[in-house]
């Protein structure tokens, strides 16, 4: 589920135009948060506003930019060098990005700093209010546009703040602290990667918001701010296969080859202070000192990429990362080993899933982080069980990944006893950990973080147009698969007819095939997996023709219930009703209906007119509806019917296919749910499940299901997919 119309503003846009001898060209960017949100961006009715990367000379290159970018939804806002340098440079990078991260030392509190990031949020909201429609839904990104609610006047805002939010003492320093919040509570919906932040916003905003009220955060309130914390995750999947393409296999092979009988310890980051690389570096030259046996068999690989290099302090900090590189090699270094490798460089996706491949040990420092990806990506990449993950602490992630082992970063010594953990860790205790770390990976990726605050979105702007569902694509099937693979318990509930068979013109034609039985036998045999085969069929057909497959059958919609352990359980005990003047109704109209048959049920009585004429069948069936509901209603009959333009089925108002599965089934915690039908009465049966169920509908029917399934056939090719997949244990 997705908001029909979404606009999405943050500081840089997700492509990046450059100036050619020609004029202008656009290369895609390969930052984290195009990435994380490029499966909402890809939607046609998705648009993103931001700074195009590029300083234009005047109006006539700006149309140009506009013209290139249009076609690719992207809408440019345009700045000078004097309003990027005072706005991102300054008040961004020189104020909030060290204050957020505790180093109020690095920080320059300036006032036309201020001035600047003022004017710049002030041109974003123009642009915002001259593009973007009230009745759609404005997700703003991070600390660069914290002020930016204060310039627009739209109803559906959201922001979302990516790096750590620190203790109101510490966001206290800030001079402008009351201004930044009260813009930010303009926002119904905020979110942050961690509780602490969460808490520590609300903390600030209590002390130093100058709208505080007594309703501040009460959702229940016309004027109250939902808060939460929702850490953002990866692509997983992607991660995995890329690390399965031919070329990157061969790259892994290569680094192995050239770090032949040697460890590897790998670290990726962007140049900055808040990462922790100085301290990394000095734990590592403890380990060498006071572990002279790893001499020659290991290494560290440090990835670091250019960030701010125009910025004094981080050419400052960089000086003293090569300085202190410079040091360990020479001291350490032999004529057939270098200890520190180190790359200052753009690495792109496939050589960094190859480093992630082939390092022993990943080694994560930061001193503060709202999150780090690089933790998730490492364990994604992980082909085998096998690999340790060393966190800090600091980390926002360390929340999530508690199978790391996690260090704290100020404390050189204890890095150090960590690393030789790691290197010395059992094959068994690296197999526990990397399992549970890829369980939690793999069980919440980018997707589940963006249903996570939809589904709150849609609870707060309920006025909203939302999406309910998505196509069942070969990505979203891999998807589905990995998340079946890596879960304690599945749970799979079908319907059976226009399901997982083919409709057929009667009933009795519509018998499984080998096919079908033995993809339900297969299923089944998973381990840790329960298959229910959900359906409108009588028992006697259901025993007939599933009693072999040892898998949950559940009949006439939800009115009989039986399992391997015991017969037919009806939904509602002792139920007792004469159901015969119902059915003379019903048998009058299948007389006049040539083509028509009854079918009768224990729960009820089904008139199927698929095969008869249309001549005179709508004016029929409506007769047939208005008696059918005139009996009920009079006589008070615990009974309720459906039409659809194939039969009419009645049967007990209080049986349906929801309310069998409430009673009968109890799923376990953190469980995979995947529930699947075609027919109006599987609507039941997806209200009835977990929020976290993938609820699948067949066909071209309405539904509140999350996924679409073109046919029959399509569904079938997923399952069997599935069922052939070998489970990660």
């Amino acid at each position: 589920m997705k908001p029909e119309n979404i606009y999405i503003v943050s500081n840089r846009l997700p492509v990046t135009v450059m100036r050619t001898e020609n004029g202008f060209t656009v290369t895609q960017s390969n930052g984290g948060l195009a990435t994380a949100l490029g499966s909402v961006f890809h939607q046609q009715n998705s648009y993103w506003i931001g700074w195009p990367g590029i300083i234009v000379d005047n109006e006539k290159e700006e149309q140009l930019v506009k013209e290139l970018l249009e076609p690719l939804r992207c809408i440019p806002v345009f700045l000078s060098q004097e309003e990027f340098d005072g706005y991102y440079n300054g008040f961004s990078n020189a104020i909030l990005w060290p204050l957020f991260h505790y180093h109020p030392g690095h920080c320059i509190f300036d006032d036309e700093y201020w001035l600047a990031y003022r004017n710049v949020n002030s041109k974003f909201g123009s642009v915002v209010s001259a593009h973007v429609p009230q009745d759609a839904f404005l997700w703003i990104h991070d600390y660069q546009l914290m002020l930016l609610p204060f310039y627009i006047n739209h109803s559906n805002l959201s922001y979302f703040h990516h790096i750590h939010f620190p203790s109101q003492e510490v966001f206290g320093i800030i001079p402008w602290r009351s201004d930044l919040l009260d813009a930010l509570l303009k926002c119904r919906h905020i979110v942050f990667q961690t509780e602490k932040d969460r808490v520590n916003f609300k903390d600030a905003c209590l002390k130093y918001a100058s709208k505080a009220h007594p309703d501040l955060f009460n959702t229940h309130s016309s004027l109250g701010t939902k808060v939460s914390a929702h850490p953002i995750s990866i692509d997983a999947f992607d991660f995995s296969q890329t690390v399965q393409k031919n070329a990157v296999q061969t790259m892994t092979r290569e680094i192995h080859d050239v770090f032949a009988n040697q460890r590897i310890i790998l670290s990726v980051d962007r140049l900055d202070y808040s990462k922790g690389i100085l301290e990394r570096l000095e734990a590592f030259r403890l380990l060498l000192k006071d572990f002279p046996q790893y001499h020659e068999k290991l290494v560290l690989l440090m990835l670091v990429v250019p960030s701010r290099s125009d910025v004094p302090s981080y050419e400052e900090h960089k000086r003293k990362v090569d300085e202190l590189v410079g040091n360990i090699n020479s001291e350490y270094a032999s004529l057939g080993w270098r200890p520190v490798h180190y790359y200052y460089q753009q690495v792109n996706r496939d050589t960094l899933c190859a480093y992630y491949a082939a390092a022993d040990v990943c080694l994560v420092t930061s001193l503060r982080d709202g999150l780090n990806l690089v933790s998730k990506e490492y364990v994604a990449c992980r082909t085998k069980n096998n690999g340790v993950l060393i966190l800090s602490e600091m980390a926002g992630a360390a929340e999530e990944l508690t199978y790391a082992l996690k260090i704290h970063p100020y404390d050189i010594k204890q890095m150090v006893v960590a690393i030789a953990y790691a290197l010395e860790m059992e094959k068994s205790e690296e197999n526990v950990r990397m399992t549970a770390l890829k369980k939690k990976v793999f069980g919440y990726t980018v997707f589940d973080w963006l249903d996570t605050i939809f589904q709150e979105v849609f609870c707060m702007y309920e006025e909203l147009k939302y999406s309910f569902e998505q196509n069942l694509s070969s990505e979203l099937a891999e998807r589905l698969m990995i998340r079946f693979k890596n879960a304690d318990s599945r749970y799979i509930l079908l319907d059976y007819d226009g399901c997982i068979r083919e409709l057929e013109p009667y009933p009795e034609m519509a018998s499984p095939g080998n096919d079908i039985l033995e993809l339900l036998c297969s299923l089944q045999s998973v381990p840790n997996t329960q298959v229910l085969l959900v359906s409108g069929r009588s028992r006697k057909d259901m025993d007939l023709w599933f009693a072999d497959c040892g898998i949950t059958l559940i009949a006439e919609h939800g009115a009989w219930f039986k399992d391997n352990e015991s017969g037919w359980t009806p939904l509602t005990e002792n139920r007792v009703h004469d159901n015969r003047a119902l059915i003379t109704i019903v048998e009058k109209y299948a007389l006049v209906l040539e083509g028509s048959f009854l079918e009768e049920k224990t729960s009820g009585v089904c008139l199927h007119f698929k095969m008869c004429f249309q001549d005179q069948l709508t004016e029929t069936i409506n007769k047939l509806e208005n008696e059918v509901e005139d009996h009920i209603t009079k006589n008070n009959l615990p009974y309720r019917y459906k039409k659809t333009n194939e039969l009419l089925e009645i049967h007990f108002s209080d049986c349906d296919k929801g309310q069998a599965i409430q009673k009968f089934v109890s799923f376990s915690k953190n469980a995979f749910i995947l529930a699947a039908g075609d027919d109006d009465t599987d609507e039941d049966m997806f209200a009835a499940l977990p929020k976290n169920a993938f609820t699948l509908k067949i066909g071209k029917k309405n539904t509140k299901a999350k996924i679409r399934v073109q046919n029959v056939g399509r569904f079938i090719e997923f399952l069997n997919h599935i069922a052939v997949t070998t489970v990660v244990k």
